[in-house]
């Protein structure tokens, strides 16, 4: 894991674990360190396979998306002609059958 991904698991075992320790502090008058200690662990792990599923969900994405230049930008675009318009293709009689 790259450094971005230990920075999201320690920051947020380390947010859980202090809202831990101030809702214990607040609504029981005690803190449980055991229970603090398990939470933060908990978010960590869960931090850390959300940040690898993210990252390999992207580098998969970016492995199988064709690449979009200039020369094939309006073959991957829904809107193609002039000014983001859709091309019309229709002859006349379909557009005065439709009309």
């Amino acid at each position: 894991m790259d450094r971005r991904g230990v920075a999201e698991t320690v920051g947020g075992a380390l947010v859980s674990a202090g809202l831990a320790v101030a809702g214990l502090w607040l609504f029981a008058g005690y803190v449980d360190w055991v229970l603090v200690v398990g939470l933060a662990a908990g978010v960590a792990i869960a931090t850390a396979a959300n940040y690898r599923a993210r990252t390999g969900h992207a580098e998969n994405v970016a492995t199988e998306a064709p690449d979009a230049t200039a020369d094939t930008y309006e073959d991957h675009t829904q809107a193609a002609g002039d000014g983001g318009t859709l091309a019309d293709d229709r002859t006349d009689a379909e557009r005065d059958r439709i009309s």
